[in-house]
């Protein structure tokens, strides 16, 4: 009898594994992946579809059986190991009362290590090491139990729901499928730092779950930093500052930069007769720009630009005025990060004096402080180089003010009244590297 009852411990550790692994199956197993192989023509994704529908009741039905099973283990046995360890204990000479009870307390010991490591740990972790496969393999099986027991586990799972509801909790039939932007950064960001997403692939990724969320004024040229030129410039004016700046597009103002025309191609200037290089420009070479406020998102605007076919766009401000402008290359930075080409860095302004220093302009972000400097600047209340140090200084600078940052050294070079002009970036001596984080700060004059 006591290896009928052996027997019956074993199949009952089995089942109690069994709705442990369905249990963990169907909240591990992916939807997605389930309808794939259903719309395949596969049965039992179809069938392990269904229990996911029905969420709630598939795992009362698992609760039902893991009870049933743990409750039953516990009953057979128990016992029957202890009588099994009694017979062993017997040549000891401990009394019956002290046989029993040490018997007992190793059985308990043997069932529960059993219990807790084949019934319920080595199916769970099975089981979330394969989610679909085991979804596939233990939904048809165990859909037949929940049919079978449907009228008891409805009837414990509206108990259940009841209860939840008295507390506010209203009770969920299915997993949440959905995740918002946050989630799925929060995923991109996960799988990156595991190795599973290579630089390029987490960049694109990270780049287009934030490009919904920011708007013109994140990534326009601000109006202060805007080449401009004047309606009454001469294409030989224009040219000039083409090959200045690197623009191969230039907005046209009348009277200030507040009144933008259009802008100029500099392709455009080429079919300019000799004759007419030093005449003032005809308005046929003026062409218009997209107009659009601070608050444009942009992947609105990035459809706009797709739909008028331009590359150029004038961004407002709430009073009418010039905010800034906004290029493809901006909206795809963006997303890619930066593009450079040979112009990039003198369109910066950024001048390279020797290996290793700089002088930069106030206004230059510190992205591109780390991307052609190779300094990376910590995040903070500010944005440039100037803001960088304004906030290290805790004041207004004053020419030849400088500030450092780990081996590096930044000095302002010249100022434009309160507005820092030129940043000198160059290693820290010595004895500034001596001295704590932030020190180093020059007397001004």
């Amino acid at each position: 009898m006591t290896l009928w009852y052996l027997m019956a411990a074993v199949l009952l550790l089995i089942a109690n594994g069994f709705f442990v692994g369905a249990e963990f199956a169907l909240t591990a197993a992916r939807r997605s992946r389930l309808e794939e192989m259903a719309a395949k023509g596969d049965g039992a994704s179809r069938t392990a579809l269904l229990c996911i529908k029905e969420l709630s009741f598939s795992l009362a039905g698992a609760q039902l059986g893991i009870t049933i099973a743990s409750l039953l283990l516990g009953f057979i046995a128990e016992p029957s190991v202890a009588v099994l360890i009694e017979d062993a204990l017997h040549p000891l000479g401990l009394s019956e009362t002290a046989l029993h009870s040490v018997a007992f307390a190793i059985a308990l010991v043997i069932v529960v290590f059993l219990h807790m490591v084949v019934g319920e740990m080595a199916p769970k972790n099975m089981v979330i090491a394969h989610p679909d496969q085991s979804a596939r393999l233990l939904a048809p099986s165990f859909r037949l139990f929940v049919n079978l027991f449907r009228p008891f586990i409805r009837a414990l799972n509206a108990v259940a729901n009841g209860i939840l509801r008295l507390f506010g909790v209203e009770p969920q039939d299915e997993l949440e499928e959905s995740h918002s932007a946050a989630d799925i950064s929060a995923l991109i960001s996960d799988s990156a730092r595991e190795g599973l997403l290579g630089q390029i692939e987490h960049r694109l990724l990270s780049g287009a779950i934030g490009f919904g969320d920011k708007d013109a004024a994140d990534v326009m040229v601000p109006r202060t930093e805007v080449n401009a030129v004047p309606a009454q410039s001469t294409p030989a004016d224009v040219e000039r500052m083409v090959l200045q700046t690197g623009h191969s597009r230039l907005p046209v103002f009348a009277s200030d930069i507040d009144h933008i025309l259009g802008f100029v191609h500099a392709k455009d200037l080429l079919r300019v007769d000799g004759s007419a290089r030093d005449d003032v420009l005809e308005r046929g070479l003026i062409r218009a720009m997209l107009v659009i406020p601070e608050s444009r998102r942009l992947h609105a605007l990035l459809f706009d630009m797709r739909r008028e076919r331009r590359h150029f766009a004038l961004v407002i401000d709430e009073h009418g005025g010039t905010a800034g402008i906004v290029t493809i290359e901006d909206l795809l930075e963006e997303l890619v990060g930066e593009i450079r080409d040979e112009y990039d860095a003198s369109e910066l302004g950024i001048e390279q004096l020797s290996d290793n220093r700089y002088v930069v302009p106030g206004s230059l972000r510190i992205d591109e402080v780390a991307d052609y400097v190779g300094l990376q600047l910590p995040e903070g209340d500010y944005e440039t180089v100037a803001g960088f140090v304004i906030d290290r200084l805790g004041r207004i600078p004053k020419r030849r003010d400088s500030v450092r940052h780990n081996e590096w050294r930044l000095r302002v070079r010249s100022m434009q009244r309160r507005r820092v002009v030129r940043v000198l970036i160059e290693p820290a001596t010595e004895t500034e590297e001596a001295e704590p984080e932030g020190a180093g700060v020059a007397p001004g004059g």
